[in-house]
């Protein structure tokens, strides 16, 4: 398993595209604070452009980053059953349980190093770049990206078995969104006439992530932070379950 996990650390280092996807999110990083110091230097009264105002833009959008780790897992590994590279791995006596536990391996390493550098591109320039001012911080959004990490890592896990069952790319992406946004979404809605529904739709990482209508943030209340970590350990053992039942019986 490890000379596994080796060669795929190999192939990402040596993709392009593991730099492209780099370079784009790193780009809408200081995008972000580079159009927010830009219209402060034409507008010198215009009240956001202070870096409270840039870590409140990230704290607004709690579920990022549970829709990056799907799209990161999607450059990753989509197409993989097309390329043979899974053929060759069982071929050398690598068993499937095996395979599946290094992908999730290498994506979570993978998803944790380009969040912790773009994080760190968007906090220097925002710095760099801003008004140091407003109640906001950097440790505001460590703390919630802290917390959401485990609900990132379920739905990393989701999408690892998504494109593990499928060969289309597009259809591992639309069972993900069933799954993680359609769902919720579906039992939420039920929720507001069946009172089992409501509870279990507060459970869920897209419902009370939802900063729309939020009153407090989640992320520094007891209750947020027990339903992050409950929901997200849940949804990683069902998803990595389902994972192996799946990669146990699908014909590579």
């Amino acid at each position: 398993m490890l000379n596994y996990i080796k060669s795929e650390f190999y192939r990402i280092f040596h993709s392009l595209s593991t730099y492209v996807t780099l370079g784009i999110f790193v780009g809408l990083a200081l995008l972000i604070n580079c159009g927010l110091a830009i219209f402060a230097a034409i507008n010198p009264g215009w009240g956001y452009g202070n870096t409270s105002f840039s870590m409140q833009f990230l704290l607004q959008l709690p579920s990022l980053y549970v829709y990056a780790a799907a799209i990161l897992v999607y450059i990753l590994y989509e197409g993989i059953g097309k390329n043979g590279s899974l053929k060759n791995a069982v071929a050398f006596g690598v068993s499937r349980e095996k395979i599946m536990l290094s992908q999730l391996i290498v994506s979570l390493i993978f998803c944790l190093g380009i969040m912790l550098v773009t994080l760190g591109v968007y906090f220097a320039s925002a710095y760099a770049l801003l008004r140091h001012e407003g109640i906001f911080s950097s440790a505001d959004v460590m703390q919630q990206a802290l917390a959401v990490l485990p609900s990132a890592v379920a739905s990393l896990v989701l999408a690892v078995l998504c494109v593990d069952l499928t060969d289309r790319g597009v259809i591992g992406i639309l069972i993900w969104l069933a799954v993680f946004v359609l769902v919720p979404y579906v039992c939420q809605w039920i929720g507001y006439q069946v009172d089992f529904f409501a509870k279990a739709a507060s459970w869920m990482p897209m419902n009370f992530m939802d900063m729309m209508n939020a009153t407090e943030a989640f992320w520094q209340t007891k209750d947020g932070i027990i339903k992050c970590l409950v929901s997200g350990a849940a949804g990683t053992a069902i998803f990595a379950l389902a994972g192996w039942l799946v990669l146990t019986r699908k014909e590579i």
